[in-house]
């Protein structure tokens, strides 16, 4: 077997995978955009930015404890709210840059992030939370989006306005929503990536 056949051997082998994938994860509902590794499903019809310079969506949403966690707890406070779900491959991804980001705020009482598990398919998508983060130490907290009236638990995924997740959004400390961050970027390091989310925030704070 020659290099060239081998070679084709291997991409087709490949784009079988790929092709699999695609069709299991169009059966689930989703989307996946290879170029970006951007997963996105049931994207809301309007612009993403239609949010911006606005007022953020105002919500009340359980933690892992059952507790009633409110944004409004956070008044005064630069907020990072990310958006994601245990099957985002491209969420799991990103957290390295996350808790890099989160580790220069440690202790800083001006900045808060947020965790939004959304559009899970699992109906034990809590117990998954909890043996995601176990298996990877993260100390995230993590809330839990409700369910929108098509019954698919997406109700501030959608209010939010996003064509995806992962997707960061940034909220200053009058409550408006000032930047979005959408996707993740294969091959950026963790500390490209923090250096985005600091970016963001520092912007926040001037």
């Amino acid at each position: 077997m020659n290099n060239l056949t081998k070679t084709i051997l291997v991409f087709g082998f490949t784009f079988l995978i790929f092709q699999a994938t695609k069709a299991l994860a169009t059966d689930l509902g989703f989307n996946i955009h290879s170029a970006s590794l951007q997963i996105s499903n049931y994207s809301t019809p309007e612009d993403p930015d239609s949010t911006l310079n606005k007022p953020a969506p105002a919500f009340t949403l359980k933690d892992l404890s059952g507790k009633s966690v409110s944004l409004s707890d956070y008044k005064d406070k630069i907020i990072v709210i990310d958006f994601w779900a245990t099957w985002c491959v491209p969420c799991r991804e990103s957290f390295p840059s996350v808790k890099l980001a989160m580790d220069k705020y440690k202790g800083n009482n001006d900045v808060k992030f947020l965790f939004i598990d959304t559009r899970e398919v699992d109906k034990d998508y809590k117990t998954l939370v909890e043996k995601f983060l176990k298996e990877t130490g993260y100390s995230f907290d993590v809330l839990f989006d409700e369910h929108g009236k098509d019954g698919k638990m997406n109700k501030y995924y959608l209010q939010y306005v996003m064509p995806g997740i992962p997707t960061k959004i940034f909220i200053d400390k009058q409550g408006i929503v000032r930047a979005k961050s959408i996707g993740f970027q294969p091959g950026q390091t963790a500390e490209e990536g923090a250096k985005n989310i600091s970016m963001e925030i520092e912007n926040l704070r001037k």
